[in-house]
């Protein structure tokens, strides 16, 4: 009969284990993108505050480094949503995902008040981590479709190359429309972005099939593995960091 109990409780836990564990090569290439994000603020940083000149097509590399960002925040939502399948009833699924994403808003309308006092100018209205955060909330229903998210990722940018951009109200600027005079230093609108989220879940729906994923042993894989898990932290001090350290060396002065 114990035996049998313990038997029994094995196979319970087998069931509750999320069917797609945390893949180190997932936390990997996010911190691949951590660590080409810190060093775009570094040249950014050396350039806004005159120390050195860059050439015009540097501007550009922030769209792939912030796209890879939010393509690898729809792949984690898609793990998110299996696990809190299997672990939650309906209502705790969309506290989960609502909770996560308020979370994350309200980090990022800390980074707009901070923004706001300095420096001011170039405020951040609507950056990744806003965006983020209303993805994670308004990707609730796009969850379960999986690869068919297909079709509203290519919507959302079929629009947007049709019709954009739209110059209105900023009270529109989380949809991509704004006056012609906005400017902030970091703009991330959910068209078209809200399309890489939507084909993070369709590649995570795809990648990842139910078997649980085998930890990597490779070393570089484990240290970049660490920098990704941190992500989020070392996203909000990084800026702090290298201002500061730019201060003490003498290379800038506010």
């Amino acid at each position: 009969m114990r035996l049998y109990t313990i038997q029994r409780r094995n196979i319970s836990l087998m069931q509750s284990t999320p069917v797609a564990e945390r893949d180190i090569t997932l936390d990997a290439a996010r911190g691949v993108a951590i660590c080409a994000m810190v060093a775009y603020h570094l040249l950014f940083d050396l350039l806004y505050f005159g120390v050195t000149g860059l050439p015009p097509f540097f501007f550009y590399l922030a769209y792939p480094i912030a796209g890879s960002f939010i393509f690898i925040a729809g792949i984690s939502l898609h793990l998110k949503s299996e696990s809190a399948e299997r672990r939650l009833d309906r209502q705790g699924y969309y506290r989960t995902f609502l909770i996560r994403g308020g979370k994350i808003l309200c980090i990022a309308a800390a980074i707009t008040l901070i923004t706001w006092i300095y420096p001011h100018k170039g405020c951040i209205v609507w950056g990744i981590l806003h965006l983020i955060g209303a993805a994670t909330i308004l990707a609730i229903p796009f969850l379960r479709l999986g690869r068919w998210n297909i079709i509203p990722a290519c919507m959302i940018i079929v629009i947007w190359l049709i019709f954009f951009p739209i110059s209105g109200p900023d009270y529109l600027i989380p949809l991509g429309i704004h006056s012609p005079v906005f400017y902030t230093l970091d703009y991330e609108p959910l068209i078209p972005w809200f399309s890489l989220i939507l084909l993070g879940i369709v590649y995570g729906s795809i990648r990842y099939q139910g078997e649980a994923k085998h930890k990597n042993e490779n070393s570089i894989l484990r240290h970049l593995a660490l920098f990704g898990r941190h992500s989020l932290i070392i996203y909000l001090i990084h800026q702090p960091v290298i201002i500061g350290i730019l201060l003490i060396t003498g290379m800038i002065v506010i």
